[in-house]
């Protein structure tokens, strides 16, 4: 069975999504670090303290990730990293497998889904991210199952990828605008009759409302509110908009990356007039700051949006963050896989139900960054749906002799 599965093309590409990844992680001898502090959370899980940091309670994270983590933390303690090697191995090659049954649930042709599954499996961007304890690798795999299970047919369909979705959005909140905007194509696009439509965009918005339901009453119960996501959202979007950063990046010199000591005296800054307030109270402020600063300079903030629209989309990431030979690689990659999304987009196929998922997640993800902050990252997510577009893309037929040889009919005719 094994040798069989190796001589499969999809069984190739599969060792390959393994083999890459753990070339990944095996460079430098601490694979994992863990900027956004999920194992603080994880473990606080796994002693059986709950979803707390420092001792308070908090939704300042989504709680799916710290959720798979802490039974790795608490079974094997030290050799953690072990653990969460292979739970992103794991993934990594669940997201190449979920891909390719969505592309073969969406009708592409053997070839095609071994190229949406090879897409899934050697995206740079989401090969790197699985050495960090970040929610990139787990959200990937449930876009990617969630596009399977959209792509099953009849009623399970809408039902398998709402839950799916729902579970993303547990894991990075930002999946949830693509997610509205899928329920949204799911009730106006063909085929199906109106009945039919509004059924599915409803099952497809219940599944997900039933998977978000109970972090919303743990919520409630903890801060009195009803947060259905987190309360991180005021601190990614103030970071994208203050006046600090339209100083030094959106106004400082070409290239330049907002990270190291000017970006945490403003964090400092934050922390101070945030002081004494409760998580929801912090986040609101936060919001209602970036959108006086957008009424007070629309234009800085048009500006800001269109430069983070660039580094999502970017071909390469920052110069001064990532090595000239893995700057290369990713120009290599990204620039023809950019031509085939492109080519993707204008099939008529790609419009209808349920392949206008992928196209919907795509462009939410893309919406949420146009405003929040943004580096080439934050596209590693929906690298299973750009794989589905991509591998859909056709080029241009060339008319056939036969169609010129009756066009000059046709002119001789008329004249």
């Amino acid at each position: 069975m094994p040798h069989r599965l190796i001589r499969h093309p999809l069984g190739i590409v599969l060792v390959l999504s393994v083999v890459v990844r753990a070339a990944v992680m095996a460079r430098g001898s601490a694979p994992f670090d863990d900027p956004d502090n999920y194992l603080p959370l994880a473990r606080s899980l796994a002693a059986g303290e709950g979803f707390v940091h420092k001792g308070r309670p908090t939704a300042y994270r989504p709680p799916l990730y710290p959720l798979l983590l802490a039974p790795i933390l608490r079974v094997l303690g030290d050799r953690a990293d072990l653990g969460i090697a292979l739970l992103h191995l794991g993934l990594g090659a669940g997201t190449v497998g979920m891909t390719a049954v969505a592309a073969r649930g969406a009708g592409l042709s053997e070839p095609r889904v071994v190229m949406a599954a090879l897409v899934a499996a050697c995206d740079p961007v989401l090969i790197w991210q699985s050495r960090s304890v970040m929610t990139e690798t787990p959200t990937a795999f449930l876009v990617a199952a969630s596009l399977a299970g959209l792509h099953r047919g009849g009623w399970w369909g809408p039902a398998w990828g709402g839950l799916g979705l729902g579970l993303a959005g547990l894991c990075r909140p930002s999946i949830l605008a693509g997610a509205v905007l899928t329920i949204l194509a799911g009730l106006v696009v063909p085929p199906g009759e109106r009945r039919d439509r509004l059924a599915r965009g409803g099952l497809l918005a219940t599944a997900l409302g039933l998977m978000l339901l109970p972090w919303m009453v743990r919520n409630f119960g903890v801060f009195g509110e009803p947060i259905w996501t987190t309360t991180h959202g005021g601190y990614t979007l103030a970071l994208a908009n203050n006046p600090v950063y339209y100083r030094e990046v959106l106004n400082g010199p070409p290239g330049r990356v907002w990270t190291g000591q000017d970006q945490w005296a403003w964090w400092d800054s934050v922390n101070r007039e945030t002081a004494g307030m409760s998580e929801p109270e912090a986040d609101r402020y936060l919001k209602a700051t970036v959108w006086r600063l957008a009424r007070e300079r629309p234009g800085d903030f048009c500006r800001a949006s269109l430069a983070r629209l660039g580094r999502f989309w970017g071909v390469a990431p920052a110069e001064s963050v990532y090595s000239r030979s893995s700057r290369w690689a990713t120009l290599a990659w990204t620039l023809p896989l950019w031509v085939a999304l492109a080519l993707g987009l204008v099939q008529s196929s790609l419009w209808r139900w349920p392949r206008i998922a992928a196209p919907m997640l795509v462009l939410g993800l893309t919406l949420v960054h146009a405003v929040f902050w943004t580096d080439l990252r934050m596209r590693a997510p929906i690298v299973p749906a750009i794989a589905l577009i991509a591998a859909s893309a056709r080029l241009p037929r060339a008319p056939s002799r036969r169609a010129e040889a009756g066009a000059h009919a046709d002119a001789s005719n008329h004249g």
